[in-house]
């Protein structure tokens, strides 16, 4: 790390945001007890924390939300929460979203629904993936009767996206490819277009922010931020990007940075 960004660790207070899974945990599973020790000893020094992940709020977890957090970044930027203070919220609109959903009616991947509530699967009867906790629909009409009301943060597909998705979606959404899915956000969201949000309504420079993440839904955040800190266990890409690589998630690697910051404080 540079000089440069050796002296904004000593500015107060500072922004962090850590994305959930690969980063803070994995499987559902709590964070490392030291990260959250670290992470708490941060916000105690009159920082602040916030969760930036590319889940939706209808797939936030208890032991991820009991750290403490003072603000939410959802679905990669869809939905962006400050204490009580709704920041953003955007949603799939219901004129991409149906229509999608009828070309899965009969595909073999599957598409979730990411809502603020829920997670739903809409997979046909020749679907090779199902995913066991969430609840499955087979057509489009189901889904307008069980689940109508629902605001739709994202989109993720499990298996190849059929050609006539993307052609729908063109303009509406854009595509975050990973190894063995992809997500669909509304155009224009982002985790460091959250992230923009949130320390406009804190008055905080972009400089007084460090963010930690581990794949291509965290790129653009890591580059936003003053620091960008990519796990050991990150994308090679993110790497590349990133101001400092740290331990693997399971390894205490956010542990690892704050401890380095609040010893500099």
């Amino acid at each position: 790390m540079g000089e440069t960004k050796e002296r904004i660790l000593t500015m107060l207070p500072f922004a962090a945001f850590f994305d959930l899974d690969g980063t803070l945990a994995m499987h559902n599973q709590p964070p490392a007890a030291v990260d959250v020790e670290a992470m708490r000893a941060f916000r105690a020094r009159g920082n602040y924390l916030f969760l930036c992940t590319g889940r939706s709020a209808g797939y936030l977890y208890p032991a991820v939300l009991d750290i403490g957090f003072d603000g939410i970044i959802a679905g990669a930027g869809a939905y962006v929460v400050l204490g009580e203070q709704l920041l953003y919220r955007t949603a799939v609109p219901n004129s991409v979203l149906l229509p999608i959903q009828r070309l899965f009616e009969q595909s073999s991947a599957t598409l979730i629904m990411e809502t603020e509530r829920n997670m739903v699967q809409l997979a046909s009867p020749s679907a090779q993936k199902l995913v066991a906790a969430y609840p499955r629909i087979y057509t489009a009409a189901e889904w307008q009767e069980r689940y109508g009301e629902e605001v739709t943060s994202k989109l993720t597909v499990y298996g190849e996206i059929p050609s006539a998705v993307l052609a729908t979606s063109q303009g509406a959404l854009d595509v975050i490819q990973h190894p063995t899915y992809a997500e669909l956000v509304p155009k224009g969201c982002s985790k460091s277009n959250g992230i923009q949000r949130m320390l406009t309504a804190l008055n905080l420079p972009r400089e007084q922010s460090i963010a930690f993440g581990d794949s291509m839904n965290d790129y653009d955040m890591l580059e936003y931020v003053g620091i960008g800190v990519a796990m050991g266990n990150a994308d090679e890409r993110v790497k590349a990007i990133a101001d400092r690589v740290t331990a693997p998630y399971d390894q205490g690697g956010i542990a690892q940075v704050l401890c380095e910051y609040l010893e500099k404080l």
